[in-house]
């Protein structure tokens, strides 16, 4: 893996359990490191979607984690699809943490065909 951003780093670090360390060097010059420093994954592959290259690690023992892979035509209809998917994610996380649900939007003309 080359070029890896420093945020991406320290996600990968989370996700496994692992220590981001700058450099192997000791004091005295010597690269080594501490098994400790290691995190753990069940598997890591390098996949290709379309022209991108992907660095997939699964089976983190430390953290669940997903992501998810928006392709579209075009940047407007990627920035609509985020936009609705961080609206659905933002309304999970709304009704997780009420533990209830009003319900609106076309809910009792449901109710009603069901009924009729």
């Amino acid at each position: 893996v080359r070029r890896c951003r420093k945020e991406d780093l320290r996600r990968i670090a989370k996700a496994t359990g692992g220590t981001l360390i700058s450099s192997l060097a000791d004091l005295e010059g010597n690269e080594t490191y501490e098994s400790g420093y290691l995190g753990t994954a069940d598997e890591v592959v390098q996949e290709r979607i379309s022209d991108d290259e992907l660095i997939l690690i699964k089976g983190t023992k430390v953290v669940n984690s997903a992501s998810i892979v928006l392709r579209g035509a075009n940047d407007y209809m990627l920035d609509e699809m985020e936009r609705a998917l961080h609206d659905t994610l933002s309304i999970t996380k709304r009704t997780l943490e009420s533990g209830s649900v009003v319900p609106g939007g076309g809910a009792v003309e449901s109710a009603l065909s069901i009924y009729l």
